[in-house]
């Protein structure tokens, strides 16, 4: 009965799989930068997405020895990822690799996209032609006269030409790399972000296993519509670091101080978000160990800095402009704004109340991973600017933990992408109020029954 349910639920994501799959493939026929067309797939991707995981999750793959011996004689593919992966009982990877197969056809499916609900990836392909002629991003704008010669049609649709480049310099080089491999190529640099989320599928693969979760929960990410349409339609840079985080988080529960160190460091290399994590590692090491690991990251980021740095910091001029007047789609902030005219003064009070719980958390943990977790969930909370894709880096997360306050949000993210529909960039508060008034219910749910869990296991180990 047990292989029959299996069976079953194997053939039911096969059709989905299918199903889903057809659907980006109507994205690419019908779609001319079509922002509706765009939301309604998101939608209807994350349903098929979420009833999928309903069947998958109580299904743990685990087999008789006799089904092992079967499957090891057989299935040579199952076998060299439980090896290379050192993952036991190779038919727990079944479903799992199921899943991260049809993650990455719909990612390479969406290559030839449009962006659609952003326009960043033209900056990124321009940053990339500067770096590779030679010129330094961080201390010349787009706009400066110095860059003529490289104007071509790119530089018509780059953004705040009078700001010089925010990101930092790995994703610099990766700009350059896509440059590298084609001129002006947006799917250069999508090619480059599957590599990457080929490895993030697979780190999180080996941390579900780590700590003792179910492996199917992978589909959380792998078919998640957020990260395959903002990431292989809009083609925004996050997969790089969070490709780098999740190894940074992984080696961290294995204790690898050096390998962490360094995965951090690329982390922050290519988006700073994961610095925000950065007080989780003095609990988890130590006064002695956390000197050595931030030694460590001092100099790699130094190092990587040191070529693009003009000794008066002005390559940080841009990254200080976005973080002074850059605002959308704040939680508290938003409120606090119906009380306080002054968005400097909040944006102290919500950097401030960041800081604070984010040092209880880094004080009081006992899992790492959970904690890296809720420390991205108070981000979310105080922020000042949450763009939809930046919720990709929470999303690697979610299979872990599968807060229902996560995912709603991750749902109802979409509804964001009203604001530019408008003739004139704007926010709604009927979209603030769809996000996160289920979002902060399901806080208070989600800790109310991670409580009781804990109280229930407590009751067990004192009974047995």
């Amino acid at each position: 009965m047990l292989n029959t349910e299996k069976n079953n639920i194997f053939i039911y994501i096969l059709l989905a799989g299918f199903v889903t799959e057809l659907y980006y493939l109507a994205f690419l026929i019908f779609s001319d930068k079509d922002i509706p067309l765009y939301m309604f797939i998101y939608l209807e991707t994350f349903l098929i997405m979420l009833l999928s995981f309903y069947f998958v999750k109580n299904l743990n793959g685990n087999n008789s020895d006799g089904e092992n011996e079967k499957n090891k004689k057989h299935n040579f593919v199952l076998l060299f990822f439980s090896k290379a992966l050192k993952i036991k009982n190779p038919e727990r990877l079944k479903l799992p690799l199921t899943i991260i197969f049809f993650g990455l056809f719909f990612r390479l499916t969406l290559f030839p996209a449009l962006p659609t609900t952003s326009n960043d990836v033209y900056r990124y392909l321009w940053e990339g032609k500067v770096l590779a002629a030679g010129y330094n991003p961080f201390t010349l704008a787009p706009n400066d006269t110095s860059l003529i010669p490289l104007r071509d049609e790119v530089y018509s649709k780059v953004t705040f030409k009078d700001i010089s480049a925010i990101y930092p310099p790995i994703s610099q080089f990766v700009f350059a790399a896509g440059y590298g491999i084609k001129n002006n190529s947006v799917a250069a640099l999508k090619l480059i972000y599957l590599l990457c989320e080929l490895f993030t599928l697979l780190i999180l693969l080996k941390l579900l296993d780590l700590k003792k979760k179910n492996l199917n929960y992978i589909i959380l990410y792998a078919w998640l519509p957020l990260c395959i349409m903002e990431y292989f339609i809009n083609a925004h840079l996050d997969p790089i670091g969070i490709m780098f985080m999740m190894m940074f988080i992984y080696f961290m529960e294995r204790e690898k101080l050096i390998l962490s160190s360094v995965v951090f460091s690329l982390a922050i290399l290519s988006k700073l978000y994961p610095i925000i994590l950065f007080p989780l590692v003095i609990k988890k090491l130590g006064l002695k160990k956390t000197f050595v690991f931030s030694l460590i990251t001092a100099i790699l980021v130094t190092t990587f800095y040191l070529p693009f740095l003009n000794w008066n910091f002005t390559a940080f001029t841009a990254l200080g402009n976005y973080l002074s007047n850059w605002e959308f789609n704040g939680s508290v902030y938003n409120l606090l704004k119906y009380f306080l005219d002054d968005g400097y003064l909040i944006k102290i009070i919500c950097g401030s109340a960041f800081v604070i719980t984010t040092g209880i958390i880094a004080y009081k943990y006992k899992n790492f991973t959970k904690a890296a977790y809720a420390v991205f969930i108070t981000l979310i909370v105080f922020s000042s600017t949450l763009y939809p894709w930046y919720l990709g880096w929470i999303a690697a997360l979610n299979p872990v933990h599968a807060f229902y306050s996560v995912t709603s949000l991750l749902f109802t993210s979409n509804f964001a992408n009203f604001t530019p529909l408008a003739p004139v960039w704007r926010e709604y508060l009927v979209v603030l109020l769809i996000q996160y008034i289920p979002f902060f219910i399901f806080i208070v749910l989600d800790v109310f029954w991670l409580k009781n869990k804990r109280k229930s296991k407590k009751s067990l180990s004192v009974n047995f």
